[in-house]
């Protein structure tokens, strides 16, 4: 599964910790309400996003096909491409209705809708591993969430008080967790049938407690009666005409940026950059469910991020340093860490090999297998965040104000597109190189298994590749004059 970047226009990471700290302590009391309203429909945006990580899971169940969980991967493009058609949703609206809601209305019903339909079949293609169907849904799914962030990240900049709209990302960053974590888990434990029936049941059965039609049901009904009450009881500020562009000088803005010479530079380093990382971020957990570790086990591990994602952009604005060069300072433990990830999978494989259950193919995991799970998560989680806040500081500070929505946006989808990139090209090459078919035994399936390391080695090799090679030009980069990240659109915007 993969994540959307939260931007926020002009924001100042670091000059606005403090804000950050005491964001509890809020004198506005109509922005408390404003607060409530964007941290609900952020999580509304989360929840189809943590049903999508469901499925890979559920297919692995069912198959250990890596050229289908490839193929589903593609469903999380939308988020890396919303660029797009950002300027669309931002240009064309009913201004009578709402700038914002001309979009945030229509889409979360049809959002409702896609779910409430959904629920009428989902069960039946993911019994029949009908991969390309479910990404034909939840690529639709991601589309809609994919737009209705650009409506949302777009009022809050008005919903908000001037002095308040900083704090906009936490409602972003806690929102998103809150629904991703909440589907996931929740649906992933409530369909587990070991959890249902040592924790839930006083009765043990053969069947989850929650299938996933039902699940969607439940969230579609959720997504209309949310997005009815805000239509109706929620209005927005009238803004200024002369703050709109229209979607041609949007669509020459992005030209502007896109051509010049350090923001290419940049772009090529980013699209490479998490290669060396994707191949286990990719499949750490799908290889410890393929070698025997229960789904319930592993999403287990998701809450414990949680309150990471939450403080690491709070600590990391105490960090004076310059931001790619704390970037380049933790790339290489988080190489490590991918190491470690291989390394445990390995262990799982040929180590716990006979501890496996032969009735359920499921492993028990031991008190010290579970804590290495969890030090080797949480630090890769600690560590990705605070990569990722020195990353939004430098985008922010090359960033020109004038039009910091258009380029932070753009640097983000770059950014989301390097991430995407490897890892459905190692699900992919997993895929060709490691699936099984019907006519193979156990021996020979097992023999070919063993290919991914290899994949995991050559993704190691080009990670350390680009940390030797491209890392000292990457930390240069903050050493470019602020004049050469600036388009001609921009000058003129200035004088």
């Amino acid at each position: 599964m993969e994540r959307d970047i939260e931007v926020v226009e002009g924001e100042k990471k670091c000059s606005c910790c403090k804000k950050f700290l005491s964001c509890c302590d809020f004198k506005d009391v109509k922005d408390r309400w404003n607060y409530v309203v964007l941290l609900l429909l952020y999580t509304l945006q989360g929840i189809p996003l943590g049903l999508a990580a469901t499925i890979p899971m559920l297919l692995q169940d069912r198959s250990s096909n890596y050229s289908n969980q490839a193929t589903f991967s593609l469903a999380s493009w939308p988020f890396s491409l919303k660029l797009l058609w950002a300027p669309i949703v931002d240009s064309v609206f009913i201004a009578r209705f709402g700038r914002r809601k001309t979009w945030l209305v229509p889409v979360q019903l049809v959002i409702a809708f896609l779910l409430i339909w959904g629920s009428t079949f989902v069960n039946d293609l993911v019994n029949a591993g009908a991969v390309v169907e479910l990404t034909v849904i939840f690529f639709m799914l991601y589309f809609l969430c994919a737009t209705q962030d650009i409506a949302v990240d777009g009022w809050a900049l008005t919903m908000l008080h001037s002095s308040n709209v900083d704090k906009a990302s936490v409602c972003n960053s806690a929102g998103q967790s809150l629904g991703f974590f909440a589907s996931y888990l929740l649906f992933v434990s409530l369909n587990d049938v070991t959890v249902c029936n040592k924790y839930l049941r006083s009765v043990p059965s053969d069947e989850p407690m929650l299938d996933l039609g039902t699940f969607f049901f439940i969230c579609g009904a959720l997504f209309f009666v949310i997005t009815v009450v805000i239509a109706i009881f929620k209005h927005e500020k009238k803004e200024k005409e002369d703050n709109n562009m229209s979607v041609l000088e949007s669509y020459k803005t992005l030209h502007s940026i896109i051509t010049l010479p350090n923001v290419f530079r940049l772009f090529l380093l980013l699209l490479t950059s998490r290669f060396g990382m994707a191949c286990g971020d990719a499949m750490f957990g799908l290889k410890l469910q393929e070698f025997g570790i229960p789904k319930y086990v592993l999403a287990s591990i998701g809450p414990l991020s949680f309150p990471v994602q939450l403080f690491i952009p709070l600590l990391i604005c105490q960090i004076k340093m310059p931001h790619l060069s704390f970037w380049m300072m933790l790339a290489p433990v988080r190489l490590l860490f991918t190491f470690l990830q291989i390394a445990l999978v390995a262990y799982t494989q040929y180590g716990l090999a006979d501890d496996v259950a032969a009735a359920t193919g499921e492993y028990s995991p031991s008190w010290l297998f579970y804590c290495a799970l969890i030090v080797i998560s949480i630090s890769i989680s600690a560590i990705s965040q605070s990569m990722f806040t020195s990353q939004m500081q430098f985008y922010n500070k090359i960033s020109d104000p004038r039009i910091g929505g258009t380029y932070m946006t753009l640097l983000n989808t770059v950014t989301n597109l390097g991430g995407i990139l490897p890892t459905t090209l190692y699900l992919k090459v997993n895929g060709m190189l490691t699936d099984c078919d019907d006519s193979m035994d156990e021996g020979t399936c097992s023999s070919i298994s063993s290919r991914f390391y290899y994949i995991a080695g050559i993704s190691l090799l080009l990670g350390v590749w680009w940390l030797v090679s491209l890392g000292g030009m990457f930390r240069r980069m903050e050493s470019k004059p602020s004049s050469s990240w600036r388009s001609s659109i921009d000058k003129a915007k200035s004088t």
